[in-house]
């Protein structure tokens, strides 16, 4: 098996194994605080909504840490340690009696896990120049898949008392892929083709640009980031409240399983696809901006009174267009990351998602209490408004800094200096990487010699 193989499935399974056993608690989160003794629907809500957030506060803080600290250990012993310390927090809550020690199981599943976050910082640094895109929408894909499979397994069980047995197999299984990744994750060289202008030059007016605000249109993509899954994971509880609603009693949670899923598998589905297109097209940030859009539209629509067929259309838009915002933004930052530092600007841009994410939920229990669910429901669809107003601004800063497409002379990790005077390019005699066809004459400086010597000759 190739090394880039191996990287792939071994990623893969990491980022399935810790997203199942994130996600499967997170639908079933106010039965199993109301299994553990909590009565009371303030306190069942109060304690679900902080054990849903837990992991996502902690990673905020500690994502940004880890990758720095990637970027100067290798990123491989990043996803080692991750899932090390999934298998650390699913012990402590399989053991958990009591809402307390369920919260800081969740809160050790994010400060010493995050194996998606490592994951993906590790292909998105990683994976070749020209791959990159690709690499990340295969890497998240995963992600989809847990969030399919884990509330499955979750629902299944919870009525049957397995859950922590579930618990302490992923425990086991997270120790045997940290061991596996241990032995056989290997870091490959990053290729320079496709690495935009403002990396290779490295050095501009004496001083070596760096720094994560320094990408172009960091400032407008953090808001966007936390505007975008603000609205995404804000909705979660929101629309359960719709459903029930809208739908019988008796049936509001099979449908509300049911749109769950089908988002889900929409995201897995469509990964590949934008992955794909962000490395054909070089433009993430134009991705990322057409997403979050649809994300808006579709979120936004939800609050109208649909039925089923109409709720499903708008859900799968939701799952296709979300596919695209964490792989689109990791792809700009990793493009435009000096090769040390890679890991640290794609875990800064995740430290913005999850602030969104923790935000959502908290802040949709209090929403819910003031606004009918329709009106929170639009609010939620108006933060991913915010996040498309945003990547359209930062979409001018990539058109300004855009790098040449593949196949043209700046692949040979040297950007050519082209000048061009009343239709004619002139070339540096030393530069031997191949030009796309251009239509005029081409002139050289050795031709001009030449032309120069035998016209003293003559």
């Amino acid at each position: 098996m190739s090394t880039q193989r191996r990287n792939l499935v071994l990623l893969w399974a990491s980022q399935f194994i810790n997203t199942a056993g994130l996600m499967m608690l997170v639908p079933i989160m106010p039965f199993y605080v109301e299994g553990m003794g909590i009565t009371g629907t303030a306190a069942i809500q109060t304690w679900a909504g902080v054990a849903i957030a837990a992991p996502a506060l902690a990673l905020t803080v500690a994502t940004p840490l880890w990758g720095r600290l990637g970027d100067r250990v290798g990123r491989h012993w990043m996803v080692v340690r991750a899932l090390v310390g999934l298998a650390l927090s699913m012990l402590v809550m399989a053991v958990a009696g009591n809402p307390i020690m369920l919260v800081l199981g969740r809160l050790l599943q994010g400060s010493l896990g995050g194996v998606v976050e490592a994951a993906q910082a590790f292909a998105g640094a990683a994976g070749p120049g020209n791959k990159r895109g690709s690499a990340l929408g295969k890497s998240f894909s995963a992600t989809a898949a847990g969030s399919l499979a884990g509330p499955i397994a979750g629902g299944v069980l919870v009525g049957a008392g397995g859950l922590s047995n579930l618990m302490v197999g992923i425990a086991a299984l997270a120790g045997l892929l940290a061991a596996a990744c241990a032995v056989g994750l290997r870091e490959p060289r990053s290729s320079p083709v496709s690495e935009p202008a403002s990396v290779h030059a490295g050095v501009q007016g004496g001083r070596r640009r760096s720094g994560f605000w320094r990408v172009p249109g960091a400032a407008p993509l953090a808001v966007a980031a936390v505007g975008a899954y603000f609205g995404v994971y804000g909705l979660i509880p929101v629309f359960a409240e719709q459903v029930q609603q809208t739908f019988p009693a008796g049936q509001a949670g099979l449908w509300v399983g049911i749109f769950q899923s089908l988002t889900w598998g929409a995201t897995l589905i469509t990964s590949f696809w934008w992955g794909r297109h962000n490395d054909r097209g070089q433009r993430p940030v134009r991705s990322l901006a057409l997403a979050s859009g649809v994300c808006a539209v579709s979120i936004t629509a939800q609050a109208l009174p649909l039925g089923a067929v109409g709720l499903i259309v708008l859900r799968l838009l939701q799952g296709a267009s979300f596919a695209a915002l964490a792989q689109s933004l990791f792809f700009h930052f990793s493009r435009h990351a000096p090769e040390d530092r890679r890991s640290g600007y794609v875990g800064a841009a995740n430290s913005f998602l999850l602030a969104g994410q923790s935000a959502g939920p908290l802040l949709a229990g209090p929403m819910a209490i003031l606004f009918p669910s329709p009106i929170s429901i639009a609010l939620m669809g108006a933060a991913c408004g915010v996040a498309f107003v945003c990547c359209l601004g930062a979409t001018r800063a990539e058109n300004e800094h855009a790098e040449p497409t593949r196949g043209s002379a700046c692949d040979s990790g040297q950007p050519p200096v082209l000048r061009k005077m009343s239709g004619t390019l002139d070339l540096p005699a030393e530069q031997t990487s191949p030009l796309p066809p251009i239509t005029g004459t081409v002139t050289t400086t050795s031709d001009r010699r030449r032309d120069g010597v035998s016209q003293l000759r003559s």
